[in-house]
This record gives C-alpha cells, sequence and structure tokens, in this order.
C-alpha cells in the first residue's frame, strides 16, 4: 500500500495499533526531515505502552552494508525480547546483491522483525520497489512546488503547534515562513522556543515572534535573487559574499535561489504558453499589481532558457559542494558570474 502524507500514515499507525503492522516500511522523500519525523511516530507506535529498550531497535547505513551479515540478522530470533526492529538508513544505496537477498526475504519475512528503509529515492519500475509496495507499506513525500510547500509548511507549523497544546492563527504562520523559509529542522527548532516563552500562555501572538524569533536573511536573498534575473553580476556577487559573512549556510541560500528559480520559472512558462497575469497571479495569489508586473518583467528577461541552465547548475554546484571538498566561497563566486553571464556567453 502506498501513502503520500505524513497525516494518512498517522491514520495507518491509528488503525495498525496495537497488533495489525506492516512487517515492512518503506519511508523515501528528497528532504531528510519528513523522513524522520515519519521514522519517529512509527517507532513510537510500534513500542506501544512498553518502554522502548535501545536493544530492540538496530540502525544500520545502505551505503556501508554487508547483505550476508545484514540477512543474518533479519533471519536471527531475539533472545530477550520478542520483536526487534532494524532501520536501513541510505536504503537507495544497497548494492545489487543485498537487493536480491531483500527481494528472496520478502517471500517469507521474519514474523519477529519489523524492517524499516529510509532513502531520499526508489526507482518505481523495478522490481525491488514493486515487491515493498505489494506486502509492505510505502510512504513517499513527493517533492513539492514553491506555493505548495509554502502552503503546507504553514499547515504543518499550525499541526505542530496543536499538539503542543497551543494555538497560533494563519497570520502568524506566514510570517514565521517569511521570516525563516521553509526548513522545517529549522522551523522546528525556533517554535520549541516559541512554546518555551508562551509558558502557560494557550496562544502565539505576533509579539512572541517578534521577541523570540531573529529573521534569517530571506529578503536579503530574494535581492540577490533578483540581481541575478536583471544579470547584475556585481550586484548578484556583493550580495552574495555579504550572506556568506553574515553566516548564512552555503546550502541554505542555495535552496532559497532554487526556490526563487523554480518560481521565476514557472511564471515565465506561463507567459510562454500564451497565459496572461490574470493566470499568473491564481498561480501565485500574493503577486498582484507591481509585485506581479515585477516578476513578470524578471521572468521574461531571464528567459526559459536562461532557467533551465540556472536549475542545473544550482544542483551542480550544490554537489560540487558536497563532494568536491572546494571552498564555498568559491563555488559560489562562480554560481553567480555563470548565472548572471548572457546565456550565449554561459554555455
Amino acid at each position: 500500500m502506498k501513502l503520500t502524507s505524513l497525516r494518512a500514515f498517522e491514520k495507518h499507525l491509528e488503525g495498525a495499533a496495537p497488533n495489525h503492522f506492516s512487517l515492512l516500511y518503506i519511508i523515501f522523500g528528497k528532504e531528510a526531515f519528513p523522513r524522520k519525523e515519519a521514522i519517529d511516530k512509527l517507532l513510537l507506535a510500534l513500542k506501544g505502552k512498553v518502554a522502548y529498550e535501545e536493544p530492540l531497535l538496530q540502525v544500520f547505513d545502505g551505503d556501508r552494508l554487508s547483505g550476508k551479515e545484514f540477512m543474518q540478522e533479519l533471519n536471527a530470533f531475539g533472545l530477550f525480547s520478542k520483536r526487534r526492529t532494524l532501520l536501513i538508513e541510505n536504503a537507495d544505496k544497497l548494492d545489487k546483491e543485498s537487493m536480491a537477498s531483500l527481494e528472496s526475504y520478502f517471500a517469507a519475512p521474519n514474523k519477529s522483525i519489523f524492517l524499516i528503509l529510509s532513502a531520499t529515492t526508489f526507482h518505481r519500475g523495478t522490481n525491488f520497489y514493486k515487491k515493498c509496495e505489494k506486502i509492505g507499506i510505502v510512504l513517499e513525500f513527493a517533492e513539492e512546488k514553491p506555493w505548495e510547500k509554502e502552503r503546507s509548511i504553514q499547515e504543518w507549523i499550525s499541526t505542530v503547534v496543536k499538539a503542543e497544546g497551543k494555538n497560533i492563527d494563519s497570520q502568524c504562520c506566514q510570517h514565521l515562513v517569511k521570516l525563516l523559509g521553509t526548513q522545517q529542522e529549522l522551523l522546528s527548532s525556533e517554535l520549541q522556543k516559541l512554546i518555551c516563552y508562551v509558558g502557560n500562555r494557550t496562544s502565539i501572538v505576533l509579539q512572541d515572534i517578534s521577541a523570540v524569533i531573529a529573521p534569517v536573511a530571506v529578503e536579503t536573498i530574494w535581492q540577490l535573487g533578483e540581481a541575478v534575473f536583471r544579470r547584475d553580476g556585481a550586484s548578484a556577487l556583493a550580495i552574495c559574499k555579504r550572506l556568506l559573512l553574515d553566516d548564512l549556510s552555503f546550502f541554505a541560500m542555495l535552496r532559497q535561489l532554487r526556490t526563487q528559480f523554480q518560481t521565476e520559472f514557472q511564471v515565465c512558462t506561463i507567459m510562454a504558453h500564451g497565459g496572461d497575469t490574470s493566470e499568473v497571479t491564481r498561480q501565485f495569489p500574493h503577486m498582484k499589481g507591481g509585485i506581479l508586473e515585477r516578476h513578470v518583467a524578471m521572468a521574461q528577461g531571464y528567459s526559459m532558457e536562461g532557467f533551465k541552465a540556472g536549475l542545473l547548475l544550482i544542483d551542480e554546484i550544490e554537489l560540487q559542494a558536497k563532494n568536491s571538498g572546494l571552498d564555498v566561497s568559491f563555488l559560489a563566486e562562480l554560481l553567480m558570474v555563470k548565472l548572471t553571464l548572457p546565456i550565449r556567453s554561459a554555455r
């Protein structure tokens, strides 16, 4: 069975408790935080009212896993507990031998073991994935468009606050996203500060947010994006360097820049396919009047080809930052130069 939201997954866990959980759970999506949140809820549901002792949970890294040793674990029976839970992180990195062994295991799984596979992605066309979907519970966090992400994050903020016995209105949720962006790990940390700050009060208000939350430089990042879309290399370099000097994470900057590119690309696509400004506003309700005119002008000026090349370049630079060992200040400067070159020169 396949699920596509945390709420649907929670409903499954409520219905499955205490004796009808699946022996196999596959949880995957690009972002680590929602995967971890789902796994934590699953582990909590599996333990029920009994304290979850450390020996009952074993965690493995799919990138380093020995297929033979792991199969021994899967087929072993616990001496001190009736049931065990085995979690494979980075399950998409499992080698072919381990995948084949697991496929065989699925035919006759050990009923004393809950197996959880966590990954950024799975190839849906493989026999492995099809067997997982057939015999287990698959939770996929699909990548959202920027405006969908903002809406879902605001709903998530409200849910988190409500679970703590507090209330927060939509205006406060929007303000938090404006201040901090859509990164759930950061938002979760700041929400805990807010909840502690309000104490016995039942509601979080804008004044609480102003008192507790230090804004991430989102506005300056938007200025960076606008400089890029104008192909103003000097301004883009200056803003980029200032952001890094202010201790903004390079990867946070890349995430925000990618979001801007995706939004403007969508605007450009609408206009290029014969749409008008009213259609843009339907897709992005906050774009009206002068704001709408500015976005349309930037999108059309940067061009479809420019957005496609820019998104690929951002992904390429992020990969280099993670794997090459090159200094991020050099990579940031390289990115700004390439993004602001005229499209013919940038090739």
